[in-house]
């Protein structure tokens, strides 16, 4: 009889608040969903991998890459300026103005850079592209001229001879010119009136190669390249840099052609189009929290479309790493 009783008072209590029982229910369902999935999403956060972190080694990129050059001409003399890599500059006062025009006296400064390694080239972060289209270059060289610490410029219709040295120089060999199109980054013309106002000057483009050197008449300052576009019917191929341990953001990265002499880099994990079937290196390199140099350094034979390559840094010495770029 009590237990009878018992039964109906809670089939009663049951009758009088079964939606209230049913709410209580389903809230605690919806909750106990919710606080799952956060767990869930919680662990597959602290499961996902912590990449190593690099900064840009700007230090050793300075450090190591070629020094500007510093000559005083007092028009003592007609030879040539002659760089430390062999580049020759014929130049004398007549060729140079102040910015209001007038002429400029004795003794006059001239400040060169010569790059002609890959190595160099990727230091200095000067790539050898024309609007996105890899260049196949002779080397690349920056000539400024300057009255004690003040710039001064070209006179209108004057140029300067100068030689390029290359033990096999190229025919159809042109000069390119280097305007910076933001802080840092400079893309190459065929024409000199993208960088220079001198009157008459994109009719001198050619370039006479001999046995040693690339010979021309230069109507500008600044950087100056040998250079042809590079051309290839195989169709296009992109590198697209991707790793499971480190962060690339920081990482300077190039790919290089060393059959053409051709430095591409990456402005972001992915490249410009370049030629498939083409055996191109990676360079990659950068330090790490601890100052400790990284490098990655692989030649691939892309084909047409995306290619993905896996990037894993490994620790070098400063040393090493210039060595390794040196036999690029």
């Amino acid at each position: 009889m009590v237990v009878a009783d018992v039964e109906t008072n809670v089939q009663h209590t049951y009758n009088r608040y079964p939606m209230k029982n049913f709410k209580s229910s389903a809230l605690f369902l919806s909750i106990f969903a919710v606080a799952i999935t956060y767990t869930s999403c919680s662990k597959q956060r602290t499961e996902e991998p912590i990449l190593n972190a690099y900064s840009k080694p700007e230090k050793f990129m300075y450090d190591n890459r070629p020094e500007e050059q510093v000559f005083v001409i007092n028009g003592d003399s007609a030879g040539p300026i002659i760089g430390n890599q062999g580049t020759h500059l014929w130049m004398d006062s007549t060729l140079f103005m102040f910015a209001d025009s007038t002429d400029v006296p004795y003794p006059i400064t001239i400040k060169l850079v010569e790059l002609y390694k890959a190595k160099d080239m990727m230091l200095y972060e000067m790539p050898t592209v024309a609007q996105n289209v890899p260049l196949v270059t002779g080397g690349e060289i920056r000539v400024r001229a300057f009255k004690g610490n003040t710039p001064i410029y070209l006179k209108p219709n004057k140029v300067y001879p100068a030689q390029m040295p290359d033990e096999t120089p190229l025919s159809a060999m042109s000069i390119y010119y280097g305007k910076e199109i933001s802080t840092n980054i400079i893309d190459w013309y065929d024409q000199a009136s993208a960088v220079s106002e001198n009157l008459g000057i994109n009719a001198l483009e050619q370039i006479e190669p001999d046995s040693n050197f690339y010979s021309m008449l230069i109507p500008a300052l600044g950087w100056i390249n040998a250079d042809f576009l590079y051309t290839w019917t195989s169709g296009n191929a992109t590198l697209k840099l991707e790793s499971d341990v480190d962060d690339l953001t920081n990482v300077v990265k190039y790919a290089f052609y060393p059959q053409t002499r051709s430095v591409v880099q990456f402005y972001s994990n992915t490249s410009i189009n370049l030629p498939a079937g083409e055996p191109v290196t990676i360079v990659c390199f950068a330090m790490n929290t601890q100052g400790v140099m990284h490098q990655f350094i692989e030649t691939i034979n892309p084909n047409a479309g995306e290619n993905i390559v896996n990037v894993t840094m490994t620790s070098v010495t400063d040393d090493g790493l210039l060595t390794l770029m040196n036999d690029l």
